[in-house]
C-alpha cells in the first residue's frame, strides 16, 4: 500500500474508477471520487453506480487489541454519497440511497439523509467540454509555461556554457558533462527555483487571472434559483485549477503559513480579511474566496473546510467574526455565522446558515456541532489574541519576538536547504563516480559509466536518510527542548515561536521526492517507534504505530505515554489545544493493548485504560477516561461498551463483528 500511494494514479489520475478496479475494487459506473479520497484494500470494495466520495476515508482495515488487523467487505449501494471527512469502516453496508454527511461515519447511519447530497462536491455540475478546450485549457497552458520559465532559462544558460567539445559522441561525454563540478550549482538551482520562485509566479498568474477574467463571485439572492450557466460553472472550475492546493500554490509554505502575509495574499484573492489572523498550517482552498469573511485576531487550527457553496452552486456568505475561534478538522457549511467569543471545537460541524453564539461546540451529533459550554451574552468586544498581542506590541513581551520577515526568512531558507538535501545523494553518486573515474570516462564502458554512478547514488540515500534524521531530532531538543505541560501564550512564552521555527524545517523530512514525508515510508515499523522515542515518547514493546499514515503523527511526543501492545492507527494523539492564541500542553496515556482506530483522537489529559477500543471517528475530550475493555464511537464520544472484562492479565476481548460479513484476521508481526 506504501508502494502504492508513493507512486500514486500517474495519468489515470483525473480517471479515478478505473484506476480503482484495476487495483481491484467493483466499482460500477457513474462513480465520482474525488482526488483527496482515500480507498484502501481494493479487492474488498463493492461501490455501486452512481455513488459519490468526497474527501472520504474507505477502509475494511482495522486493529483489535489481540495485536490483529482485520479485513472485513465495504458494500456501498447505488445512489449513496460519502460527505467530506467521513469514515466507512470495515464491515460496512450501506443501503441504495444512503446520504452521509461531512464528518460522520458508517457508525452513524442514523444521521444519513438525502439532503447531505447538497454538501457532496463531486456532485457539483462541471462546465462544458468546449469552454474547458477553448478558454480553460489555454489559460491553465500559459500558467504551467509562465512557471517554468525560470527552471527552462536556467538550463539555456547551462546549456550555452563553454564545454571541451563542440557535441557529444557518446554516453560517457553526457554523463561526464553531468557529473562535472560546474553543473552541480545548475542542479541545486533548477530544484530551488522550482520550490520557490515558480510557486510565486504561478499565484501572481492566479491573481491576475481571478481578478481580470473571473471576477468576483456574488452569493445567490434569496429566494432565487442559482445561476448555472455555463459561464458561472466555469468560474470556479478555473480557480480550483489555476490554485489547485490548499497552500497557495506552494507560497505559503514560503512565507511561514500562519502570518499577515498568508492575509494579504487572500486579499488579494478576494477574502475579506482582518488584522493579525492566525492562519492554519494545512492551509485553505477556498471555492469562492470573496464569499469568506473574517474578522480581526480570528485563530484557525489546521485541516478544516469552509464550503461557500453547495452541490446546486447555491452560493451563501461564511462569516467568522472578530475573536472567533475554529479549531482543528471542521467542517464550515454555507451561510454560517460565527460570532464573536464562539468557539468551533474539534471536529466541529456547522449547519447550513446557522448562527452560532459565544460558548464553546465541538463534533457532530445528529448533524449539527455539540454546545460544551455557553459563553457571556454580553460579548461585544472582540478581545486581542495573545498572537496579535505578541506581534502588535513586541516590545511589551517577556521574550524577544522574531519579526514577521524573520519567519519568512527562516521558511524560505529550510525549504531551500531542503531543495538541497533532495538532490544531495545524486549529485554526491556523480562526484564520487567523478573521482572513482578519475576525470577519465573515456577508459572505462558505457555500462560502467552508468551502472558506477547509479551504485554511488544508491549507497548515497541510507547516508542522508542518517543525516536528515539527525537534523530533524537534534533540531528538536536544540529549538524545543523537553516539553512540560503547561499553558503557552505567544505574548508571554517563547514555546510558541519555538515550536513555529522547529515545524518550518519539516521539509527536510521530504527528501526522497514526491513530497513525501520520509517518515510515511517507516509507518507500522519498529523504525517509526525508535523515532519517537528518540524525541523523547514512552512508547513499551510490540506498538504498532501509524500502519496507515497519520495527519499528523504525534506532535509532543515527550507527553505521550503508550504501553505494550498498544495499535495506533490513522488516529491523532495531540497534546495542546490552541484557543485564541494560547498552546496549553497536557500529558495523553494509552494503556496496554488499546486500540485507536482510523479518526480518533485522544485529546490533552485523556486516559485510555488497558484494553479500550476507539471506533473510527471518535473524540475523547480533556481529561476523560476510556474505562477497561471499554469501546467508545462518536465525536464527542457517549459512554460507550463493555465487550469483555478481562479477569486476568492476558485475556483478551473476543473481536466485534456484526452479522455473517467475512471477516479475515492476520497476526501483527513485531
Amino acid at each position: 500500500s506504501q508502494l502504492q500511494e508513493f507512486l500514486g494514479a500517474g495519468v489515470l489520475e483525473n480517471n479515478l474508477s478505473l484506476y480503482y478496479r484495476l487495483l481491484g475494487a467493483k466499482i460500477a459506473s457513474g462513480v465520482k471520487i474525488s482526488k483527496d479520497t482515500r480507498l484502501s484494500e481494493f479487492d474488498l470494495l463493492h461501490i455501486g453506480s452512481d455513488v459519490a466520495l468526497d474527501n472520504a476515508t474507505v477502509r475494511p482495515f482495522a486493529m483489535d487489541t489481540r495485536g490483529c488487523f482485520t479485513l472485513r467487505k465495504i458494500q456501498i449501494g447505488e445512489n449513496s454519497c460519502v460527505g467530506a471527512k467521513s469514515v466507512i469502516a470495515g464491515g460496512a453496508t450501506l443501503p441504495d440511497g444512503t446520504c452521509i454527511g461531512p464528518l460522520s461515519s458508517s457508525h452513524e447511519l442514523c444521521d444519513a439523509k438525502p439532503e447531505h447530497r447538497r454538501h457532496c462536491r463531486p456532485l457539483r455540475a462541471s462546465p462544458p467540454l468546449w469552454l474547458k478546450v477553448l478558454c480553460g485549457w489555454p489559460i491553465l497552458l500559459l500558467q504551467r509555461v509562465l512557471t517554468l520559465a525560470p527552471v527552462v532559462l536556467l538550463m539555456v544558460q547551462m546549456a550555452s556554457t563553454e564545454w571541451y567539445v563542440d557535441s557529444f559522441t557518446c554516453i560517457q561525454d553526457g554523463v561526464e558533462y553531468i557529473a562535472t563540478p560546474e553543473r552541480m550549482g545548475y542542479l541545486f538551482g533548477f530544484i530551488i527555483l522550482h520550490r520557490t520562485v515558480c510557486p510565486c509566479l504561478a499565484l501572481a498568474y492566479a491573481i491576475v487571472v481571478k481578478r481580470c477574467i473571473i471576477g468576483a463571485f456574488r452569493p445567490t439572492p434569496q429566494g432565487e434559483e442559482p445561476n448555472v450557466s455555463s459561464w458561472q460553472l466555469f468560474r470556479p472550475w478555473l480557480l480550483a485549477r489555476l490554485i489547485p492546493d490548499a497552500h497557495l500554490c506552494g507560497v505559503s509554505k514560503l512565507l511561514g503559513r500562519h502570518y499577515e502575509a498568508i492575509s494579504a495574499l487572500y486579499r488579494l484573492l478576494g477574502v475579506k480579511v482582518g488584522r493579525y489572523v492566525y492562519w492554519p498550517g494545512s492551509g485553505f482552498n477556498f471555492a469562492e474566496p470573496d464569499l469568506v469573511e473574517v474578522g480581526d485576531y480570528v485563530v484557525f487550527g489546521s485541516r478544516s473546510l469552509i464550503f461557500t457553496s453547495d452541490a446546486n452552486h447555491r452560493r451563501q456568505v461564511v462569516t467568522l467574526e472578530a475573536g472567533s475561534n475554529v479549531s482543528d478538522r471542521c467542517v464550515v457549511l454555507p451561510g454560517t455565522r460565527v460570532k464573536t467569543g464562539a468557539v468551533l471545537g474539534s471536529g466541529a460541524l456547522t449547519k447550513e446558515g446557522k448562527t452560532y453564539e459565544p460558548g464553546t461546540y465541538v463534533g457532530n451529533r445528529g448533524n449539527d456541532c455539540v454546545q460544551l459550554k455557553k459563553g457571556s451574552a454580553t460579548t461585544s468586544e472582540p478581545k486581542e489574541s495573545s498572537y496579535a498581542r505578541a506581534f502588535a506590541r513586541r516590545s511589551e513581551a517577556t521574550y524577544t519576538v522574531l519579526p514577521e520577515w524573520c519567519h519568512i526568512a527562516w521558511s524560505t531558507a529550510s525549504i531551500c536547504w531542503a531543495c538541497i538535501i533532495t538532490k544531495l545523494p545524486i549529485v554526491s553518486g556523480l562526484m564520487l563516480a567523478q573521482l572513482y573515474f578519475q576525470d577519465d570516462w573515456h577508459a572505462h564502458s558505457v555500462a560502467s559509466a552508468l551502472l558506477v554512478p547509479s551504485a554511488f547514488m544508491v549507497a548515497m540515500y541510507p547516508a542522508v536518510l542518517s543525516l536528515v534524521l539527525c537534523m530533524d531530532i537534534g533540531s528538536k531538543w536544540i529549538l524545543i527542548g523537553r516539553r512540560k505541560p503547561g499553558s503557552h501564550s505567544w505574548d508571554s512564552s517563547s514555546y510558541c515561536q519555538r515550536w513555529q521555527l522547529y515545524l518550518s524545517l519539516a521539509p527536510l523530512r521530504s527528501f526522497e521526492g514526491h513530497g513525501a514525508d520520509l517518515l510515511d515510508m517507516f509507518r507500522g515499523s519498529q523504525y517509526l517507534v525508535w523515532y519517537f522515542r528518540a524525541l523523547g515518547a514512552r512508547i513499551g514493546k510490540s506498538v504498532c504505530l501509524y500502519p496507515n499514515g497519520a495527519d499528523p503523527m504525534m506532535t509532543e511526543p515527550e507527553l505521550v505515554t503508550i504501553q505494550d501492545g498498544a495499535c495506533i492507527d490513522e488516529a491523532a494523539l495531540i497534546a495542546h489545544l490552541n484557543t485564541q492564541g494560547v498552546f496549553t500542553l497536557n500529558r495523553l496515556h494509552v494503556g496496554e493493548q488499546c486500540v485507536m482506530r482510523s479518526f480518533s483522537r485522544l485529546q490533552q489529559s485523556a486516559v485510555m485504560e488497558p484494553r479500550s477500543v476507539l471506533g473510527e471517528h471518535t473524540l475523547i475530550l480533556p481529561a476523560d477516561r476510556v474505562q477497561e475493555g471499554e469501546w467508545r464511537q462518536g465525536w464527542p464520544a457517549g459512554r460507550g461498551y463493555v465487550i469483555a472484562t478481562p479477569l486476568r492479565k492476558g485475556d483478551l476481548p473476543a473481536l466485534l463483528t456484526t452479522g455473517k460479513e467475512e471477516t479475515n484476521t492476520v497476526k501483527v508481526q513485531q
